[in-house]
């Protein structure tokens, strides 16, 4: 198969699933994963596409990831950056806890917790705490959204605008150096702002494949954020210059 034609192919499979993985494409396309590689990263260089470990995502700012896709992808990656991020939740806390699969992973993790009160805008969330005793849980109104069952707008927003808490755990889109934290909900953005800005402590959870995305909203500059919680694969260029800016970045390991 020509290199033409099998760009058209990988390109074909991106449109419908978003995100591609090097060794289903090399099955599929029936050559090696090394010639995989090389045909990324033609079309990494020509904007097409952004390659990260182990495939590819689309490289559209306004089309965001299924909910079935992103929680398939990267899966012990979030699953480690949720366990960590539940270590920085103290017993007493008051916290947000953002729409997500990574932060829905750090949710599963806050069942020995005591004495919480979690804000969430996220039903998955909100459903996976409500049985824990020790946990009171806050959902903010709003307009109800599809597959992701988030809530946001104008509603969300009055609801939680005098709301104050300890940290904010934050659900990341696309983190660029240039351009800062960014996501592909407008009134899911609006809404982050607010909880950072009304938090004593704002983290961000985000694993490699985000850095170096860039979606249609931003939300939070680098200096608005406090700690960023990511996994080794995170290229080490971004985090010194993270850090350089003042950040506590959690680089994790994945075994």
């Amino acid at each position: 198969m020509l290199q033409q034609e099998r760009h058209k192919k990988i390109l074909e499979q991106l449109e419908k699933e978003n995100t591609v993985r090097i060794s289903e494409l090399s099955k599929t396309l029936g050559v090696t994963r090394q010639t995989v590689r090389r045909d990324l990263k033609e079309l990494d260089k020509v904007g097409l596409i952004k390659k990260v470990h182990g495939g590819a995502l689309l490289n559209r700012t306004n089309i965001e990831p299924s909910f079935s896709t992103r929680d398939n992808t990267s899966v012990v990656e979030k699953d480690i950056i949720g366990k960590k991020a539940a270590e920085f939740v103290e017993d007493g806390d008051a916290i947000f806890i953002d729409l997500g699969t990574t932060t829905l992973s750090m949710a599963r993790n806050l069942t020995t917790k005591k004495d919480l009160t979690v804000i969430t805008n996220s039903l998955l969330i909100a459903m996976e705490l409500a049985n824990i005793k020790e946990i009171k849980v806050l959902i903010s109104g709003g307009e109800l959204r599809g597959e992701e069952l988030s809530v946001s707008g104008p509603i969300s927003n009055k609801s939680i605008q005098d709301i104050f808490i300890d940290k904010a755990f934050i659900g990341v889109g696309g983190l660029s150096l240039e351009n800062g934290f960014t996501d592909f909900h407008l009134g899911e953005c609006e809404f982050r702002r607010m909880m950072i800005k009304n938090a004593q402590k704002s983290i961000a959870l985000a694993d490699h494949s985000k850095v170096d995305i860039v979606a249609i909203y931003k939300f939070a500059d680098i200096h608005e954020i406090d700690v960023l919680i990511t996994d080794i694969r995170t290229p080490q260029n971004v985090v010194s210059h993270l850090r350089g800016k003042g950040m506590k970045v959690e680089v994790l390991d994945v075994k």
